[in-house]
């Protein structure tokens, strides 16, 4: 009897050990899936801004035609004056009008539809239908004629085309509105974000140990009217890979979307 309580109580102390080491282990990776969720999301908000920035500058070649890019922001700007990184938000030479960026403006300015992860404001398709201020300059009819006082939203400054995310993200404990300068990453992950380049969706990021002999399955194809998907296409390789194939991640990668017409 006395070995038997003997063994019983070995047992329930190798249970304890057994449950803190699980424990102790458990909580860098909770951690590190918190970081990598928190990447994810402003990796996603980065390629906005980028793909933004891209198409204004090609579309829009002067800050007095930034007026017609969409309607006149009249919102709470209240942000502006925050901080991140230490640094004041808004643009010092910023002037006052800002401008919602509309996709559906945008595009028809360029060859490829781009859209966005963040920013439902810029995907309102007619916001002559949204019951809004209308202030008609009957002078200036170029200027789009409507405002916008919602949120979730890119916006733009006319002056000095700098771009703002009106909700701002959450990315190690700043709250950002605009991208900085020196945006910094995990340096234990690489990532992998998709481009759709004008399909129909884009897939979610991936992420890979920072090893540069790590693999990942690529994503499913993307569908786009009047094209066949060709594969994914790595922005600094000539190589194109299919969906489904192990691709091993040396480096922050992009892969685009190639298509050829039907």
């Amino acid at each position: 009897m006395q070995k038997i309580n003997s063994e019983k109580g070995i047992t329930i102390v190798v249970l304890v050990i057994t449950v803190i080491i699980l424990v102790l282990v458990s909580i860098p990776v909770i951690v590190n899936t918190t970081e990598v969720s928190e990447l994810q999301k402003y990796t996603y908000f980065k390629g906005d801004i980028d793909k933004l920035r891209e198409s204004i500058g090609t579309a829009y070649l002067d800050s007095q035609s930034i007026a017609t890019i969409g309607p006149r922001y009249t919102g709470d700007i209240s942000f502006l004056n925050n901080f991140q990184n230490g640094e004041i938000v808004r643009n010092p030479n910023d002037g006052d009008e800002y401008y919602v960026i509309s996709l559906k403006e945008l595009n028809s300015h360029l060859d490829a539809q781009i859209d966005l992860r963040y920013g439902t404001g810029n995907k309102i398709e007619d916001y002559a239908s949204l019951d809004i201020n209308q202030g008609k300059n009957p002078n200036d009819t170029n200027i789009i004629q409507y405002e916008y006082q919602g949120n979730d939203t890119y916006i733009i400054n006319a002056k000095t085309k700098t771009i703002y995310y009106t909700d701002g993200l959450e990315y190690k404990g700043e709250i950002y509105h605009r991208l900085p300068e020196d945006f910094t990453e995990l340096s234990d992950v690489f990532t992998v974000i998709y481009d759709s380049n004008g399909g129909d969706t884009t897939p979610d990021m991936q992420t890979a140990e920072a090893t540069g002999q790590d693999t990942i399955t690529l994503r499913n194809a993307p569908k786009r009217d009047g094209y066949v998907f060709v594969g994914w296409k790595p922005e600094n390789d000539d190589l194109i890979y299919q969906p489904g194939a192990q691709y091993t991640v040396t480096e922050n990668t992009k892969l685009i979307a190639q298509w050829e017409n039907q």
